[in-house]
């Protein structure tokens, strides 16, 4: 995909994002920037204990943030060309990415140390996720090659490689459960794979999206899958059934990601539109909508939707911070 740079003012916005009537109480966000990388804004991952957040970029580096404040704590170097996508380990103690330069590498998040360079896809990793199992070393990855490939961070071997798609593969995803692996490719299909290294095929393909799929991510409780593509629809399936339940006609320009809050309901979408939603997937009622003033490539949240984290085709990064919570009235935390 042509990633092209559009220049906009990288000025502090402060706006008010009103919720629905039928919310208990309204949320405002005041946004900033809290950083900057030297070009576009690829992907971001908040850790689980939702203390920090990691950014990676066109420019080739990784930036960590802390939360809730957004002071910058590290960059990490070593890719070769643009970092497309980036997950931490189920402990947070370890973070992996994703790269043009056909690598997936590990990090140690606290030193800022390369751990692995693994080398085995034939084209650009586009996306990357840790088994969120609590002590898992192995790590998927997703490339334009068509394939998933499975890899054990800690030896830094490929174990197994799963071959279905026609078309590029642009993201990847497990379930919490850590029984499942989704994939999402441009050939319009959803693959669900087993963990188990003895099963080879899928288990099942979800089809029903006109358009490339560009990102698949499971609910926290492992119960709904989220998926969206380049037309700007999200679409939500039951799992582990993979019954469709909902469509939302989300955004007027391609959706590169969307993030769970830990309530497994309410879902965080941004888009080239220039806009950030929140949608409850349960009714496809859409509880905000914010126009942020600048294309959008990735976002996520903290458990409760206290922060929201987008990564900006600018190339800054910018913190939604919901005023109540900046306040001390709305805790939360996984």
């Amino acid at each position: 995909m042509i990633r092209q740079v559009r220049a906009v003012a990288w000025s502090a916005v402060a706006f008010a994002l009103m919720a629905t009537a039928t919310q208990a109480q309204e949320r405002s966000y005041t946004t900033r920037i809290v950083g900057t990388h030297a070009d576009e804004v690829l992907g971001v991952f908040v850790n689980d204990d939702n203390t920090m957040v990691a950014t990676c970029s066109l420019d080739e580096t990784i930036k960590l943030w802390s939360l809730p404040d957004g002071k910058e704590m590290n960059t990490l170097t070593g890719h070769t060309a643009q970092v497309n996508n980036l997950s931490f380990s189920g402990d947070d103690s370890k973070l992996v990415s994703g790269s043009n330069d056909r690598t997936v590498r590990l990090w140690d998040v606290n030193t800022g140390a390369q751990l692995q360079v693994l080398r085995g896809h034939q084209a650009e990793v586009i996306g990357v996720y840790w088994d969120p199992v609590d002590g898992s070393n192995i790590v998927a990855s997703t490339s334009f090659d068509k394939t998933v490939k499975l890899w054990d961070a800690q030896l830094g071997i490929e174990l197994k490689t799963l071959r279905y798609h026609t078309m590029q593969t642009n993201n990847v995803a497990y379930s919490y459960d850590g029984k499942y692996i989704a994939s999402a490719s441009d050939d319009r299909t959803i693959a669900i794979w087993s963990t188990d290294f003895t099963k080879k095929d899928p288990l099942m393909i979800l089809r029903g999206h006109a358009a490339p799929v560009l990102t698949v991510l499971y609910s926290f409780d492992s119960r709904y899958l989220a998926s969206s593509d380049e037309n700007g629809v999200i679409k939500i399936w039951q799992m582990p059934s993979g019954e469709l339940v909902r469509t939302i006609n989300a955004h007027t320009g391609l959706v590169q990601d969307v993030s769970f809050a830990e309530d497994n309901k309410t879902l965080v979408s941004a888009s080239l539109d220039k806009t950030v939603k929140l949608w409850d997937i349960t009714t496809g009622q859409n509880l905000m909508s914010a126009d942020v003033g600048v294309e959008v490539w990735s976002i996520d949240l903290t458990s409760n939707a206290d922060v929201i984290i987008l990564a900006c085709a600018d190339g800054s990064v910018r913190f939604m911070v919901d005023n109540n919570a900046r306040s001390g009235k709305n805790p939360g935390g996984r």
